[in-house]
């Protein structure tokens, strides 16, 4: 069961534009991550029960990271591999490295995660 589908990320959600080929492979990936996110909370399952503001706060956090995919090497990104540096003609480009000296990318959208923190799907922590 997909979450979303073309039409939604395009029409609901007004994502920048994805060649239509990649979209599957994209979205596939997007739920994916969204679900472990959520530590599995979404799923296929638990998704239609789900009160209709959860869900399309879902839908949207799917979309956002379509586009975040998308926009930084498509389902690649998942592999692990960091862009650590790469140049054209005169331009050249190193990644900036973090205290540990990774130049490994998130593959978590920001904007997906700030769309699921009202749902309070992210939380990692014990109940109350």
């Amino acid at each position: 069961m997909a979450y979303v589908d073309e039409v939604y990320y395009n029409d609901s959600f007004s994502g920048e534009p994805v060649d239509t080929t990649d979209f599957p492979s994209l979205c596939r990936r997007a739920e994916e991550i969204i679900e472990e996110m959520t530590l599995y909370r979404v799923t296929p399952v638990t998704f239609p029960a789900m009160p209709e503001d959860m869900q399309t706060r879902i839908k949207d956090a799917v979309c956002a990271q379509i586009e975040y995919l998308d926009a930084n090497g498509g389902a690649d990104l998942d592999m692990g591999d960091g862009l650590a540096g790469a140049s054209l003609g005169k331009f050249s480009y190193t990644g900036a490295s973090s205290g540990s000296g990774s130049t490994v990318q998130s593959i978590i959208a920001p904007r997906a995660e700030r769309i699921l923190w009202p749902t309070g799907l992210t939380y990692r922590g014990g109940r109350v």
